[in-house]
């Protein structure tokens, strides 16, 4: 890119031909415009229309409760241990934490969270929502005195209250059902509730709850998981997941579930840890169609955008409300994401236009670079004890791709984690994120990156900062009009003059990036862009 106090026109044509001097004055003029972009001088072309369909995707995304169940114990005192929070007993005052009135009370999080995209997601209850087990489907009357009546009715005046505040409907966690009749039972009661989502946390080793629901054709969407500890292989090393084959247990979930969520994760390493179970479940998926399972990145947002995966989302706006350092054991860390709420919306408006789809449907490009992020975890950033103090490594490919070739990325020094899908549609995603290292923080190594769109018609979704991002087509671009949208905003923006167009290739600019996708940012919100880009 050009050093912008150090251009001149002297300069430039001592650099280049005269073959070549159109073309650099073209460059630096757009460069120009869109540095003027970034600082808010130029005024911007708005088409009064939206790139961003009004109708969710239909696919199982949902909200869950467990990470702000986690945080409610402690508001209210002089100090907290962190300690308390950690293992069993953390879980316990979790557990403990969920009643009638978090969820519709003052405040509430059924009221208050997430009201722009509702619709497009189901409100999941996790653990503490149920009376005597962790599978009886029995809404605890003492937690919720105002929902009267049967066992059915029950959990149907709750999922009507819900939807009634706009959500999608009520989703429901649940461990080790009973097994035979009785889960038959239980399915039928889901389903006089109008309930459509489980999230099934171990248990049902057989999938007979798969089988009883396909036999009584009940509609619900089942979700299981492989238990896996919150980090990576060997994390004193390089913290690989490992590779999946064909016929390995995790692989067998996958063919016997609707969908397989990564499951749980570190919050400070979240990004390089659950990327790279998702390369790897991808690669094993490879070559088998017969799969129509979904993978569940829970909540990496812009990774299950970008790759075409479902979200569990677990962040929640509430922070400052616990003594001394505000400790949170499920965000925390110098990457904040509390603070980006934004970036869910972005991501589940952008599933309204290119939806999740099955790994057993794509191929997979991984690249043989590997990223390996690393922290030092301290008291109150975790609730796995056994790796406080120690530093902690976990590894993942410095690039992944489905239907696409793999993305190029340039950069002088370290590189970003960078993804990239081709969708069913036609659509195409690409997204750029930080790293996390000690001494260092969460941090975006500045980057330019190519991605050959090859013939796909688009849009193109965009997520993370960009130095630039060049699209590279079969096609002629000449004289097309470019269009490109924030997702978390309504109308589109002609950038055509804020871009480069030179025969089948595309760039953008980051400061057009930046600008456009942050352009409906929520004051204070620190979100990184999401922004949807045409071509007409």
């Amino acid at each position: 890119m050009f050093d912008e106090g150090k251009i001149t026109w002297k300069g430039i044509r001592k650099m280049v031909d005269r073959r070549e001097f159109l073309a650099v004055l073209m460059a630096a003029a757009v460069l120009s415009q869109a540095e003027g972009l970034a600082e808010g001088n130029t005024s911007l072309k708005k088409t009064g229309s939206s790139l961003v369909p009004e109708e969710p995707c239909g696919k199982p995304n949902y909200w869950c409760t467990w990470a702000v169940q986690n945080y409610m114990y402690g508001q209210h005192l002089s100090k907290l241990d962190p300690k308390v929070l950690e293992g069993d007993s953390g879980s316990k005052l979790a557990h403990d934490a969920m009643t009638q009135d978090v969820l519709f009370g003052r405040a509430g999080w059924v009221s208050e969270f997430f009201p722009r995209i509702r619709k497009d997601v189901f409100f999941l209850l996790d653990d503490g929502w149920e009376a005597g087990g962790t599978a009886t489907f029995e809404l605890d009357k003492g937690k919720f005195p105002s929902f009267s009546g049967a066992p059915a009715d029950r959990l149907k005046k709750l999922n009507h209250a819900v939807q009634a505040a706009g959500w999608r409907g009520t989703a429901l966690w649940c461990r080790n059902t009973p097994g035979g009749t009785a889960d038959l039972h239980l399915e039928s009661l889901s389903q006089a509730a109008e309930i459509r989502y489980w999230k099934i946390d171990i248990g049902d080793p057989a999938f007979e709850l798969i089988k009883l629901r396909d036999e009584a054709h009940i509609p619900l969407t089942l979700e299981h998981v492989h238990g896996e500890l919150p980090m990576n292989g060997s994390w004193e090393k390089d913290g690989r997941f490992g590779a999946q084959p064909w016929g390995s247990v995790r692989m067998e979930i996958l063919r016997h579930t609707d969908v397989y969520r990564t499951y749980d994760v570190t919050s400070i390493l979240s990004l390089p840890t659950t990327l790279d179970r998702l390369a790897e479940m991808l690669k094993g998926a490879e070559g088998h169609p017969k799969i129509q399972a979904l993978l569940n990145v829970e909540d990496e947002v812009y990774v299950a955008a970008a790759m075409g995966c479902t979200m569990g989302i677990l962040r929640h706006p509430l922070v400052g409300m616990r003594p001394g350092g505000d400790v949170d054991l499920f965000f925390n860390g110098p990457r904040r994401a509390k603070q980006r709420m934004d970036e869910v919306v972005r991501a589940l408006r952008w599933q309204r236009i290119a939806q999740p789809f099955s790994p057993g449907q794509s191929s997979v490009n991984l690249s043989a670079e590997i990223l390996t992020d690393s922290w030092l975890f301290e008291p109150g950033q975790t609730w796995q004890n056994e790796i406080i103090g120690k530093t902690v490594r976990q590894g993942a490919p410095a690039c992944l791709a489905r239907n696409i070739n793999l993305p190029t990325v340039k950069a002088t020094g370290e590189k970003p984690f960078v993804f990239a899908t081709r969708f069913p549609n036609g659509a195409v995603a690409i997204g750029a994120q930080e790293r996390t290292k000690v001494g260092k923080g969460w941090y975006m190594p500045a980057c330019d990156v190519t991605l050959s769109i090859a013939d796909a018609p688009g849009p193109y979704g965009v997520f993370g900062y960009f130095d630039s991002l060049t699209l590279i087509s079969d096609r002629p671009l000449q004289g097309r009009r470019i269009l490109a949208q924030d997702l978390a905003g309504d109308e589109a923006i002609d950038i055509s003059s804020m871009v480069q167009v030179r025969g089948k290739s595309l760039l953008i600019p980051g400061q057009v990036i930046r600008r456009i996708g942050l352009h409906q940012a929520t004051p204070g919100d620190l979100s990184a862009p999401g922004l949807v880009i045409a071509i007409h």
